[in-house]
């Protein structure tokens, strides 16, 4: 067979979610490490053995990149707690644990939420992402709180929306904690302070 001169070999397909995704991983890395200041694109595209020019290929400016890796953890929590739904409609503490930094992982992802807030602090943009995921957790806690109303599993319909906004509050200050002071907000410590403070809050075990 006589070899093929001259033929360029195939570039290889990039898949560029998947870059993205990529991306927004060693951002996320970056800003539990060193936080947001110090966070540049040419960290970044260092972090991940790319030129500069790569990254900006896919995120035009560091803002834009921020908002894409905000989003890439509230997914995160979003998968997290839709598990838990899908074994058990009811299992509110499950539910919560799900949204707390528990592990690297979410503790990872809480840490970008603190860095959206700065910025969210004064751009009305971010600041309407802001609102809009803590809506979103807001209706999380209100459909696992409808299921057990529904269950007779300790809560009113009529309390529903009362007690859900309390949920919030609480998850959020407790993940504050958790965040600055993972020694003595360990994960055990919360679970055992969520489950003394559930039975106040939504009459569950």
């Amino acid at each position: 067979i006589s070899p093929s001169y001259g033929v360029k070999s195939m570039p290889a397909v990039v898949n560029h979610e998947e870059r993205r995704q990529q991306i927004a991983r060693i951002a996320a890395d970056l800003i539990s490490s060193v936080g947001l200041d110090a966070m540049t694109m040419r960290e970044i595209a260092a972090a991940a053995g790319f030129s500069t020019t790569i990254v900006t290929h896919y995120f035009a400016n560091k803002r834009e990149l921020m908002l894409y890796t905000y989003r890439a953890s509230v997914e995160h929590a979003q998968a997290r707690v839709d598990a838990v739904i899908a074994r058990d409609a009811c299992d509110l503490p499950a539910s919560i644990e799900a949204l707390l930094p528990f592990d690297e992982s979410s503790l990872k992802d809480w840490k970008v939420f603190l860095a959206f807030w700065q910025i969210a602090q004064v751009d009305p943009d971010f600041a309407a992402e802001q609102r809009a995921q803590a809506a979103n957790a807001d209706s999380i806690l209100r459909r696992v709180l409808m299921a057990r109303a529904a269950a007779g599993r300790g809560l009113n319909e009529a309390d529903v929306d009362a007690t859900s906004r309390r949920l919030l509050v609480f998850i959020v200050g407790l993940a504050v904690q958790a965040v600055f002071d993972t020694v003595g907000w360990s994960p055990q410590a919360q679970r055992a302070f969520l489950k003394s403070e559930l039975r106040l809050l939504a009459g569950a075990e």
